[in-house]
């Protein structure tokens, strides 16, 4: 199924603030929808260089042997895990830079040609991402074509007003791909097992740490302050997972919520001079996602 451009019908353009609100939008998205891909990755670190320490602390070569080979297969597991995240990542963060690109006046201007190529690359995410097994329903493409219909209209007369045409057929088109998309990172992050992994990682952490601080201490050596630097910088990585996956789940969350409010938003002609309280606690969230990242 192809989507549907609304370029040609006759409803009424889009105000100034709200083509400024959409633009809000995907800035306050963009921390929102890279923190999973963060917090997969922070615990596949943990958890190979943790079991490096435990290895370290083994006394005969097959034990070894046998521990680095166990810490290969789960590496390549949590890689896995990674993978399925990227694929919801990699789909709405393109839908988000090509709202972004269309929503931003001096890009409407400047950067025309390049939606077609925006679209391109959505279609071919969205190809990915319904060739897996992570959806019970394919997500419709077609936005290369969508995005493909804005090039002819890009005279200096006629700019605002297919700008906002646009804009409003981007976000009614690509709500139903934000819901999905913000569903399976809510379902990946939400799991038990992911709360139990968090949560045995850290244990794991302190007592493979001490376990080699032992096999050190048995043998007369003393400890290299690099690998207690990497203690304390692992042991952080654990706890800021911890710490934001809940907030990533409310903040994911509120992102749909923000963009399925535009969708209704944008259905009436008027000035937003204020900030819709579901964008407001989008900011809200993206900020302390951003400072417990930083």
């Amino acid at each position: 199924m192809v989507l549907t451009a609304i370029l040609t019908t006759s409803c009424a353009v889009l105000t100034k603030s709200q083509v400024e609100m959409v633009n809000k939008l995907t800035v306050a998205s963009d921390t929102v929808s890279i923190t999973p891909k963060v917090i997969f990755d922070e615990l596949a670190i943990v958890r190979l260089e943790r079991g490096l320490y435990y290895a370290a602390s083994l006394t005969t070569a097959s034990a070894r042997e046998k521990e680095i080979n166990a810490l290969a297969a789960a590496s390549i597991a949590d890689q896995q895990l990674v993978n399925r995240s990227d694929v919801y990542v990699n789909v709405l963060n393109s839908y988000l830079r090509a709202l972004r690109s269309i929503s931003n006046a001096t890009r409407w201007t400047q950067y025309g040609t390049e939606w077609r190529g925006l679209g391109r690359n959505i279609d071919s995410l969205i190809i990915r991402l319904n060739q897996t097994d992570l959806l019970d329903t394919d997500l419709t493409v077609g936005w290369a074509k969508l995005s493909g219909q804005y090039m002819g209209y890009l005279s200096e007369k006629y700019s605002g007003a297919r700008q906002a045409k646009a804009v409003k057929s981007f976000v009614t088109e690509g709500d139903t791909l934000v819901a999905a998309c913000v569903d399976g990172l809510v379902g990946l992050l939400q799991k038990g097992e992911l709360i139990e992994l968090i949560d045995n990682e850290t244990r794991g952490l302190k007592n493979n740490y001490n376990a080699y601080l032992q096999r050190l201490e048995m043998s007369g050596s003393m400890p290299d302050m690099e690998y207690d630097r990497m203690y304390i910088d692992l042991f952080k990585r654990a706890e800021k997972a911890k710490n934001i996956r809940t907030r990533c789940i409310t903040a994911l969350q509120s992102l749909k919520r923000a963009h399925k409010k535009l969708v209704s938003e944008l259905g009436r002609r008027k000035n937003i001079d204020y900030l819709i309280e579901e964008l407001l606690e989008l900011n809200t969230l993206a900020l302390y996602l951003q400072s417990q990242m930083d």
